[in-house]
């Protein structure tokens, strides 16, 4: 699990925002060399998604996810109590999948990163609104993608196969080129 928080925040594991934004792809090109991770994961929520923000707030349940993702799956999350940069992770990096528009949040976005290309993208979209019951659907979506990533197995309302083919394989200088053009220099900006 690595939070993404607002510069000065926290201290502790995770990255900064503004860096994050940054230098992702180098980020994920250094938990391949370093195996720190095989594969990468986002989950994205709106602000309001109280069940998800329980989930990361609570130290049993962080525990718990960080152990299973180890160091096959790199978890990535904003951690923030402002609702704009919460909002604006989501624009940024869901354009740069070229999926903004196409889920409902809250949802988990597995990716690999292979030869430098984004490759085998898959979307589950978490539905449990009770917070008990959404920490074992996270948990149990990111079991099932790390027990076999080629196919994540979840109720068929979750997949959205049209999407998964559309996203399979971007380019690093697309994502990077998408990222910059869904507000990376708006974000840059914002203090």
């Amino acid at each position: 699990m690595v939070p993404i928080q607002e510069q000065g925040h926290k201290s502790g594991i995770g990255y900064s925002y503004k860096p994050f934004l940054n230098r992702f792809i180098e980020i994920c090109e250094s938990h391949l060399e370093n195996k720190r991770a095989k594969s990468f994961a986002f989950i994205f929520y709106a602000f309001h998604n109280q069940q998800i923000r329980d989930i990361f707030k609570n130290q049993g349940g962080f525990a718990r996810l960080d152990r299973l993702s180890g160091k096959d799956l790199s978890v990535f999350y904003i951690d923030s109590e402002n609702e704009y940069v919460v909002n604006e992770f989501n624009q940024i990096f869901l354009g740069a999948f070229e999926i903004k528009d196409e889920i409902e949040l809250p949802s988990v976005v597995f990716f690999k990163l292979d030869n430098g290309e984004v490759e085998n993208v898959q979307i589950i979209e978490l539905t449990e609104p009770d917070r008990m019951f959404a920490f074992e659907e996270l948990f149990s979506s990111i079991k099932s993608y790390l027990k076999d990533s080629t196919e994540i197995v979840t109720p068929k309302r979750n997949m959205i196969p049209e999407l998964v083919e559309k996203t399979k394989k971007i380019g690093v200088e697309q994502l990077i080129k998408l990222i910059i053009n869904q507000g990376l220099k708006k974000a840059l900006d914002f203090e």
